[in-house]
């Protein structure tokens, strides 16, 4: 029995991301696509229990050896199996996380050293004490055993998730003209332009610089997507944001005030007041829920940060919890799947007609690096690290908007559509690239005739591009020139919120 329990214990550990994504929701599943339901959490279990029943056999196996070499190796295989659950557990929990930042790297790799050692030289006691703390996290499991049959039952009983859908107008745009709107994650206006590596070629970053108005001293509204999004749509300096339901966020203005998001006027609504019909594709963010009615249309995919381990049906869910036990892998594989979608997604609605305004944010050039620069191919195996893989994925943007632009040329969309370009934040890591940090992002604003580069070098706060754009729509901005004399007045006014 106490074989079991400590099989167990183990093996709740190993599904650590599975648990914490089923159990406890972060964020009231607000950064969730796949709605929890019961097949997440059958699959659950069945993988904890199948995961428990190997490690019985193992240990009943183990008991059965007798030679004293075969013993060290299952004595080290053991160790290696408790320290792998333990990772596990300091991979999903940021406190178990920051307290092993307190030991640092030379000390992790030293207690494992000579835990596997101890295992080595005394195979015995080490067996006897790592039973012991197996058992010392059993609570855990079976905690964690009891909340999934609470969740079944909640579930059965719980609401459904409802929301408004978005839908396309139903009457004619007041003129061509038509704005597409893209946000980048991390894209850094240092690394991008001015301090770009050796041999990083983005000759459509460049290409479109050379022909539209740019700024070099542009900054986010705030340092992280969860703030600055919803502020460029709404116009309006955000602070803080906290979720509140699936389908809706609350922004705490820099007055003080809060609201919904989904109550407020929005850059969607007002360019539908207009007369443009409106579309986003995104991520992170669940666009359709919160601002289905100022949508023609919307669609999106959730970070990995909060979505790996779920599924719509019970094979879905069963497959991505196993392959959450390899976390490299497997947030490379969902990552590079669900970039193709929006690439996707994103090229086919920016070509559509029928949308004067498009956003579309996309969560490259994040890490971790999913382009191989060689083939030209997303790929779920590139472990180039934080830094070259952010250099791979800078690469796939620089290709997206080249591919933008010639599926809007072959549209014949190209002579009305206003390219505008920016970032959310600029790029966090940047420091281990090169001991620099600078929170400055590229914005590009390319209006259909093209034409030369318009340089502006003062400062402002990216919150100006909900105005901006609306002028655009309005006809009050013209080309890059009315954009440059547009963008002056509104510094000169507001040098940056």
């Amino acid at each position: 029995m106490l074989d079991v329990l400590a099989c167990l214990s183990l093996s709740t550990l190993c599904f650590s991301q599975a648990r914490s994504e089923m159990l406890f929701r972060p964020g009231w599943d607000f950064y969730n696509r796949v709605p929890l339901r019961a097949p997440a959490l059958a699959a659950l279990v069945l993988n904890i229990i199948a995961l428990t029943a190997i490690g019985f056999l193992s240990v009943q196996g183990i008991r059965r050896v007798r030679r004293p070499a075969w013993r060290r190796l299952a004595a080290v295989t053991t160790a290696a199996t408790l320290l792998v659950s333990l990772n596990f557990a300091r991979i999903t929990h940021e406190a178990v996380s920051r307290w092993t930042d307190l030991i640092g790297r030379p000390g992790l790799l030293a207690l494992v050293a000579l835990t596997l050692a101890a295992s080595l030289s005394w195979p015995q006691p080490a067996l006897r004490v790592m039973r012991g703390l197996a058992l010392v996290v059993s609570p855990l499991a079976v905690v964690t055993l009891g909340l999934t049959l609470w969740m079944f039952l909640e579930l059965a009983a719980g609401p459904e998730w409802r929301w408004v859908d978005p839908a396309p107008l139903k009457r004619t745009a007041p003129s061509l003209r038509r704005v597409v709107w893209i946000v980048f994650e991390e894209l850094d206006q240092r690394i991008t332009f001015e301090a770009r590596p050796v041999g990083l070629e983005l000759p459509e970053l460049d290409r479109l610089r050379r022909e539209s108005l740019y700024a070099d001293a542009a900054r986010p509204p705030a340092g992280t997507t969860d703030v600055t999004i919803p502020a460029l749509i709404t116009g309006r300096p955000v602070i803080a944001v906290a979720p509140m339901n699936p389908r809706d966020l609350e922004l705490t203005f820099k007055d003080g005030k809060t609201a919904q998001w989904s109550a407020q006027p929005n850059l969607f609504s007002r360019a539908r007041t207009l007369g443009y019909d409106t579309a986003l594709i995104g991520s992170h963010l669940p666009y359709p829920r919160v601002l289905g009615n100022s949508l023609g249309v919307a669609h999106w995919r959730p970070s990995v940060a909060y979505e790996q381990a779920r599924g719509d049906t019970l094979g879905q869910a069963f497959w991505n919890q196993w392959a959450s036990l390899a976390p490299p892998a497997n947030r490379r594989r969902l990552f590079s799947q669900r970039v193709a979608e929006l690439v996707d997604l994103a090229i086919r609605t920016a070509v559509d007609d029928r949308f004067g305004l498009v956003l579309l944010h996309l969560p490259i050039p994040l890490p971790p690096g999913i382009y191989d620069r060689s083939t030209e191919r997303l790929t779920a195996w590139n472990f180039n690290g934080e830094v070259a893989g952010y250099f791979d994925n800078l690469a796939l943007a620089d290709r997206l908007v080249g591919e933008l632009r010639r599926w809007l040329d072959r549209a014949r969309l190209g002579d009305v559509t206003w390219i505008v370009v920016s970032s959310s934040r600029s790029w966090h890591a940047s420091r281990q690239y090169d001991g620099q940090i600078d929170d400055r992002v590229p914005f590009l604003v390319r209006s259909p005739d093209g034409g030369r580069a318009r340089h502006v070098d003062v400062a402002f706060s990216t919150l100006v591009t909900h105005d901006l754009l609306l002028a655009i729509l309005r006809g009050s901005i013209r080309d890059t020139s009315d954009t440059a004399n547009w963008l002056a007045r509104r510094t000169v006014a507001s040098p940056a919120d």
